[in-house]
């Protein structure tokens, strides 16, 4: 079998899976022998699996925490379901690329998953209504990006736009200062009166 493993987008946690990878990479090849006698409610990469969720977790950007009925954030619960309908979505191109005679039970396994996985993420839906995701976004993930690159160049560009604004703002106060200089020197009563006039309306 070909490597096909891919790098997770958290560099911290690559190692974990790159272990979660190999061990079911390990686990699927003695599956579909002849001579293998296994247990269907057993998955020894379970425990590997869950280290490397419990480091994503850890890594990933906090959400707003608008809370379920069940205590986790809907975001969060997203999240969750995402990643296990992408990593039943890989194994299901495992078992397909190296599908023997007794490849055709998990193979139905994991489609139900998948189904059930996206029945859902449709039953989710209304929850995310209020949710505007820039388009700009889906370019970034359509190019394999990661997404908190998309949020990093956002923030900068509103950085750079603040600065560019505020030095706007600097050299307009800098502008109405000198033409108040030269209007006093031409029209002293004039500006006086419009000093006033401004002072009072400040402060309504």
């Amino acid at each position: 079998m070909s490597d096909r493993r891919m790098a997770s987008i958290f560099p911290e946690c690559d190692q974990l899976k790159q272990n979660y990878d190999k061990c079911f990479t390990e686990f699927f090849q003695k599956f579909i022998s002849s001579n293998y006698h296994h247990n269907y409610a057993v998955n020894p990469c379970d425990k590997l699996h869950q280290i490397y969720r419990d480091c994503v977790e850890q890594s990933n950007l906090p959400h707003p925490q608008i809370i379920s009925d069940s205590g986790e954030s809907r975001f969060n619960q997203l999240e969750r379901i995402l990643e296990q309908f992408q990593e039943n979505a890989r194994h299901l191109g495992v078992i397909a690329a190296d599908f023997g005679a007794r490849s055709q039970e998990p193979f139905n396994q994991k489609i139900h998953t998948l189904v059930s996985g996206l029945q859902e993420l449709d039953q989710m839906r209304s929850q995310f209504m209020d949710v505007k995701v820039p388009l700009e976004l889906l370019d970034v993930l359509d190019q394999g990006k990661n997404p908190q690159l998309y949020t990093k160049e956002v923030l900068e560009r509103t950085l750079l736009k603040n600065k560019e604004v505020n030095g706007k703002v600097e050299t307009y106060k800098k502008l109405r200062a000198a033409l108040l200089k030269e209007l006093g020197e031409e029209m002293p009563e004039d500006t006086i009166t419009y000093r006033n006039i401004r002072d009072i309306m400040e402060k309504q």
